[in-house]
């Protein structure tokens, strides 16, 4: 194939008539730069505000959406810590040998890791709560020197730590993962499969 033909499969392409061999090449090219789409991954339309004129990334995050999101995921993370304290000193209140307040604090342990991760729109927002939480819990359940611990060795202790982790996995699990299946070992071929 030459030039000449070329030029003229690339007209056709494009629903152009050829109109003579010398200037079907010059016809390809305006073709072909009038069908040109904008860089992949940033939109033609400038950012909203005043005066703004820079180009977007096509998935609408830029620096500032970065910051919130890791604020997002930092507060979402002492919202874990906060909640393994008050669960450890809570967890111990039963209602005759029903450690009842045990069981509530499982169900919210399961309620937070689940509710932070549809949040966030993947299971980073679900696991970050939770392991937060999980460490909290942990130290809280170690003997210190000097004799003391916050979490005990009894049934409500047991169903508190046990039961919590168990949720928190269950927690994490139900919520969709962000992005499909395999993709991290894939790259963009994953991304790209319709």
């Amino acid at each position: 194939m030459d030039k000449d033909d070329q030029a003229r499969v690339r007209l056709a392409k494009n629903d152009l008539p050829a109109a003579g061999a010398q200037d079907a090449e010059a016809q390809a090219d305006v073709a072909e730069a009038a069908a040109a789409e904008p860089a992949e991954g940033v939109d033609a339309e400038p950012a909203e505000g005043a005066g703004a004129s820079a180009l977007r990334p096509a998935d609408g995050e830029g620096p500032g959406d970065a910051f919130v999101s890791g604020a997002a995921y930092a507060a979402l993370g002492v919202l874990g810590g906060v909640f393994g304290v008050f669960g450890s000193f809570a967890q111990d209140w039963t209602l005759g040998a029903v450690p009842l307040v045990a069981l509530v604090l499982v169900a919210l342990v399961f309620a937070m890791a689940w509710a932070s991760g549809k949040a966030m729109g993947g299971r980073l927002g679900a696991l970050i709560p939770a392991l937060v939480w999980g460490v909290v819990v942990f130290i809280l359940q170690m003997r210190r020197p000097e004799g003391d611990l916050v979490v005990p060795a009894t049934l409500p202790g047991y169903v508190f730590v046990i039961g919590g982790m168990v949720a928190a996995v269950i927690g994490i699990m139900l919520v969709p993962p962000a992005r499909p299946p395999g993709e991290w070992m894939l790259g963009k071929a994953g991304r790209s499969r319709g």
